[in-house]
């Protein structure tokens, strides 16, 4: 399990292999220790009241010495600095969510915007539906968890996804 990109623990490198305030980049993260590489690519499309909105594409390559069926998730979270909202416009549903994800939110410099987060090109695969846990938690939706940090452990924040992937992992 990745959860910050640090100059230790298996890393191999990372960085902008392109940037570009005004247009976006794209950054590769070099994981020896989970053998992929990790290719990040943000994009601005210009328009709208604030300068344009962005996109971005995370891309997954397994490294040379990855094992054959190499398995990967990536895990996504949003957070707002400062005061606003921020929430799931989905509905809910326990075994997880299909296809695109959207979170509304609002901030007072920003006012009202959306996310979507969407499957990708056909290309991208989910694990085969073979195993009998797949009917309890099907492997090709989207979980959704949503808390929420009191003003006092705000420079925590940062670490509490981390800590609740870990309770659920015992």
């Amino acid at each position: 399990f990745r959860h910050t990109c640090e100059q230790h623990e298996g890393m191999a490198g990372y960085g902008w292999d392109e940037y570009d305030v005004r247009l976006g980049g794209r950054q590769t993260i070099h994981d020896a220790g989970n053998a992929i590489d990790i290719t990040t690519e943000f994009v601005k499309i210009p328009g709208g009241h604030h300068g344009g909105s962005w996109g971005v594409r995370i891309k997954g390559k397994p490294r040379e010495n990855a094992p054959e069926r190499l398995m990967s998730t990536v895990v996504f979270y949003a957070g707002m600095e400062g005061l606003g909202r921020l929430q799931v416009a989905n509905e809910e549903d326990e075994l997880g969510i299909e296809g695109t994800i959207k979170l509304e939110g609002s901030t007072s410099e920003l006012g009202d915007f959306t996310m979507e987060i969407t499957d990708g090109p056909a290309s991208n695969k989910h694990p085969p539906q073979q195993h009998k846990s797949y009917a309890a938690k099907p492997l090709d939706r989207t979980m959704v968890a949503s808390l929420q940090v009191t003003e006092q452990n705000l420079w925590q924040a940062k670490s509490m996804p981390f800590l609740q992937f870990q309770k659920q992992k015992g």
